[in-house]
């Protein structure tokens, strides 16, 4: 009978041990990555009307990973085009306002614009359970533009019309550093109201004029976190 009570304690103890290794696994895991979708505004992608050019609504996909509690690293593109048809008539004049010729233009217009982000997102908000969240941000931009244009211009003021065409191409890529702050406001367990302000200075790019400039854009989405 002296062995009875090392019986019911090994039983005991072999009992417990499953049940503490099973602790972990019934642990949801925190979510860790996230995508995003929103409307994008910048010095190079401005939001809204563009003279003979349309209306330009650029838009923005974003993707993150959680590293810490309060340490993210976040990728993001934003893309906007518009194509432009265009066609008018002008007249040439001497100085004593004399006609001496016309001219009819037709053509159009291409123009791309694509942002590509590289951030670093830190919390300041030292409780996870509120729902609003406050980030700063900082890491670099890369900035490209695409523009062409085509057509041709018939000159009337020539004994026999000419219909002379054209074609001309523009490209602009610069690297910026970048700096700014968000806000996260949580809806629910997956879902996140974003809005990212940051400033921007170019330290490389085609047109040398860019250096001097310091810009602004703006991002308002939604974010969706995968996990439980």
């Amino acid at each position: 009978m002296r062995f009875l009570p090392f019986v019911l304690g090994g039983l005991l103890a072999g009992a417990a041990l499953p049940a503490r290794a099973q602790t972990p696994a019934d642990t949801p895991p925190a979510p860790r990555f996230y995508v995003g979708l929103g409307a994008y505004s910048s010095y190079y992608q401005p939001l809204g009307g563009r003279p003979y050019s349309g209306v330009s609504v650029p838009v923005q996909l974003t993707a993150g990973w959680q590293l810490r509690p309060r340490l993210a690293v976040q990728v993001g593109v934003a893309y906007s085009g518009i194509s432009d048809n265009y066609a008018y008539s002008t007249t040439s004049y001497t100085a004593a306002g004399v006609p001496t010729g016309s001219y009819d233009v037709a053509g159009t217009n291409t123009e791309r614009r694509a942002t590509a982000t590289a951030l670093a997102r830190y919390t300041l908000t030292r409780k996870p359970a509120h729902r609003l969240q406050i980030d700063l941000l900082g890491g670099l931009t890369l900035e490209h533009l695409s523009f062409h244009g085509r057509g041709t211009r018939l000159e009337s003021f020539q004994p026999t019309p000419v219909v002379a065409p054209y074609d001309y191409r523009f490209a602009d890529t610069s690297l910026l550093l970048t700096l700014g702050a968000g806000l996260r406001y949580r809806l629910t367990q997956r879902f996140e109201l974003t809005y990212d302000l940051t400033f921007s200075r170019a330290v490389a790019s085609d047109t040398p004029s860019l250096y001097t400039n310091l810009t602004s854009a703006s991002a308002l989405g939604l974010r969706y976190r995968f996990g439980r």
